[in-house]
C-alpha cells in the first residue's frame, strides 16, 4: 500500500472512529464530546488563521499576501511542539506535514509569479522536510516542463508516480505542460 492509500485509509478511519464511538455512547456525553471536538476545530481555526487567509489569497491571485500567509504560518508550524495537532487544518493524502505542504504552496505561488528559480528552492525545501511528498515532485517536473527539459520533467514526475501520484493524472499532466512550453518557443 503506497502512502496516499495509507494516509486516506488513516483519515476515512478515524472519522469512522469518532462517528462510531459518538453514536454508542450515551447521549450527554456524545454532546459534551462533540463539543470537545467542536472547540478543538474552533480553537484550530482561529490559530490556523493566517493558513486560511493564504488559501482565499491564493484564490484571489493576491499573490503577495498569500505568500506572507503562508510564510507566517510555516513559523508558527515550527514553533511550536504540538503542531501535529494542527492537522485537521491540513488533510492531504500525500503528506501530513504542515511544513512541507506550506513550503511547496509557497513555491507555487513563486511559479505564479515567474519566479522558478525561487521556487525550485521552496520545493526542495518542501522536500527536506518529507522526501516522501508526491507533489513537490510534480512541481518540480512542471518548472522543468517550462525551461524545455524534457528528460528532468519526465524523470521528475516518474519520482511522483513512484510515491503514489496519480499516474493518469501525471502523464495529462506533463504532456499539457510540454506542449504549452513548446508552442511558447
Amino acid at each position: 500500500m503506497k502512502r496516499p492509500q495509507r494516509y486516506l485509509f488513516i483519515i476515512m478511519t478515524v472519522l469512522a472512529a469518532v462517528y462510531l464511538i459518538l453514536i454508542r455512547l450515551p447521549p450527554i456525553v456524545a454532546l459534551v464530546l462533540l463539543g470537545l471536538i467542536v472547540l478543538y476545530v474552533l480553537v484550530l481555526l482561529v490559530w490556523g488563521r493566517d493558513l486560511l487567509i493564504a488559501r482565499r489569497c491564493v484564490k484571489r491571485c493576491e499573490w503577495a499576501k498569500a505568500q506572507e500567509r503562508y510564510q507566517r504560518f510555516e513559523r508558527k508550524l515550527l514553533g511550536l511542539r504540538w503542531h501535529r495537532l494542527a492537522v485537521a487544518l491540513y488533510p492531504n493524502i500525500y503528506s501530513l506535514d504542515g511544513v512541507a505542504i506550506t513550503r511547496n504552496n509557497i513555491a507555487q505561488i513563486a511559479v505564479q509569479t515567474g519566479d522558478l528559480d525561487r521556487a525550485v528552492q521552496w520545493l526542495r525545501a518542501a522536500l527536506q522536510r518529507d522526501p516522501m511528498y508526491p507533489v513537490p515532485y510534480v512541481n518540480l517536473a512542471l518548472i522543468a516542463a517550462k525551461r524545455r527539459d524534457a528528460s528532468t520533467a519526465r524523470r521528475e514526475m516518474t519520482r511522483a508516480v513512484q510515491l503514489g501520484f496519480d499516474p493518469a493524472a501525471a502523464q495529462r499532466i506533463l504532456a499539457r505542460a510540454l506542449n504549452e512550453a513548446e508552442s511558447d518557443a
